[in-house]
């Protein structure tokens, strides 16, 4: 048995389900109405979405041609000293705790991600734009390519050409599948694409090998400090033997060509541009005019069932005088 409360509970349950719309919207729109309206302006929307289509052809006619070079990488690891690994020593004594940690720098888990970030990296990047003379290319209207010289003193900025370059021409990506690098290189002239890829695989390759060679350098220049402060027979025994395992290293870096990418199919000029595609460009400005001029016919059905239903009110408030 309901109470009266339960029932008033109902009705304001309902109330709100049966409220009436504001300004008479409460009439219904049918189906029908909306086909008509598609109907009634069919071609003012095909003749939309042409224009638009012509736009986006237009646009793409305008926009400067780019043009992609790609360069095929493979990871080499690291070379492993010889002599100081504990599977392949010549000394009798076991690799000792501080050997192992001063000289063996081998390759984690994450050696391709960490190789990938320094190819990104602002660092090397820097190190590129500044060494290949990427600076004019990429401020060409403040450029003087006749006198070789910057217009009206402007001086770039490394670290707003850094910002460019890796954001709209250079891309590192990795192939899961294959396990490969592919560095790709996006500018405006083939050819110039396809020589930045190649320089940037042999820049790289020689950046981290000097890099590496001033590191050894360091660490043997402080064995020699070491060794020159010591007298304990172990230890010099020791020292000699990293100081042996840092000069295999610079021997094998300063021998490897390919010191940390291995090239398997060099950057070569494309002549046929990947962006923007006329077509592809046609084709959204076709859809996305076709789409808004829908967008138009439906909403034209909506707003003149608020205009009538808006004029209706005016009149009735008029009527009874709330106007």
């Amino acid at each position: 048995m309901n109470t009266p409360g339960s029932a008033r509970d109902e009705v304001k349950k309902i109330e709100p389900a049966t409220a009436p719309l504001p300004y008479g919207l409460e009439e219904e729109i049918e189906l029908v109405e909306y086909l008509a309206s598609l109907f009634r302006n069919k071609y003012w929307i095909l003749l939309f979405a042409v224009l638009c289509a012509g736009a986006g052809f237009g646009l793409a006619k305008v926009i400067p041609k780019r043009y992609e070079a790609g360069v095929q990488l493979s990871l080499r690891q690291p070379d492993i000293p010889g002599g100081v690994t504990p599977d392949n020593r010549r000394a009798s004594e076991m690799l000792t705790l501080m050997e192992h940690g001063f000289v063996l720098d081998m390759a984690g888990k994450n050696y391709r991600d960490v190789v990938m970030a320094q190819m990104n990296s602002r660092n090397f990047t820097s190190h590129f734009i500044a060494t290949q003379n990427v600076l004019p290319y990429l401020f060409a209207k403040q450029w003087n390519p006749d006198k070789q010289e910057w217009i009206g003193g402007f001086k770039p900025s490394l670290n707003e050409a850094y910002e460019i370059f890796d954001k709209s021409i250079r891309t590192v990506v990795h192939d899961p599948e294959t396990d490969l690098i592919r560095l790709i290189i996006r500018w405006r002239d083939p050819e110039i694409a396809a020589t930045w890829a190649n320089a940037y695989v042999k820049a790289f390759n020689d950046f981290t090998r000097e890099k590496d060679i001033q590191e050894s350098r360091r660490k043997r220049e402080f064995l020699m400090q070491e060794l020159r402060e010591t007298s304990v027979v172990e230890m010099e025994k020791s020292i000699y033997r990293m100081i042996e395992a840092e000069t295999a290293v610079e021997m094998l870096a300063r021998s490897r060509e390919n010191y940390v990418l291995l090239v398997l199919d060099n950057a070569v000029p494309d002549a046929r541009h990947f962006t923007p595609s006329v077509i592809r460009m046609t084709a959204i400005g076709f859809a996305a005019g076709f789409g808004m001029g829908f967008v138009a016919a439906i909403g034209s059905v909506l707003v003149r069932k608020i205009r009538n239903a808006m004029q209706a009110y005016q009149a009735r408030a008029k009527t009874n005088g709330e106007w």
